[in-house]
């Protein structure tokens, strides 16, 4: 289900979501399972490959600052720079780099703990509160 507003006005979202399943069909979370099992086998490679030993805190260390440079590099495709002549975005790089920016969060999701499923139920809770903050004039 593509999430606009007409469609969150029909599943009640006014009223919040009733169950997680009206947004997000099996199919999708079997999709992220299949994300995170590929990301495992990237990460696993990479650590064995180069003889990577880092504590957790390390992990999200050097993952956080990886993506605070895949943030800069999706920062560079876009027209940020209001004194500068505007140029045409390359919207296939800048999907190419929010894609990098995927590749890190899921190593970081993993290294956390979650899971497609904690992630999703996670999601929906934090959404919940964040219409209830909108509703509220937040």
């Amino acid at each position: 289900m593509v999430l606009d507003s007409e469609n969150l006005t029909s599943i009640g979202l006014n009223g919040y979501l009733t169950t997680a399943m009206e947004i997000l069909e099996g199919e999708e979370i079997e999709k992220l399972e299949t994300m995170f099992r590929m990301q495992q086998a990237l990460d696993e490679r990479i650590i064995t490959e180069r003889n990577i030993d880092k504590t957790l805190d390390e992990w999200v260390v050097a993952i956080t600052i990886a993506m605070e440079s895949e943030i800069d590099e999706i920062r560079r495709e876009v027209n940020w720079k209001w004194w500068k002549q505007e140029k045409q975005i390359d919207l296939c790089r800048l999907q190419e780099e929010v894609i990098d920016l995927w590749h890190f969060l899921l190593s970081l999701s993993r290294m956390v703990g979650l899971t497609p499923e904690m992630i999703f139920e996670k999601y929906m809770s934090k959404n919940k509160v964040n219409h209830q903050r909108q509703d509220g004039g937040y």
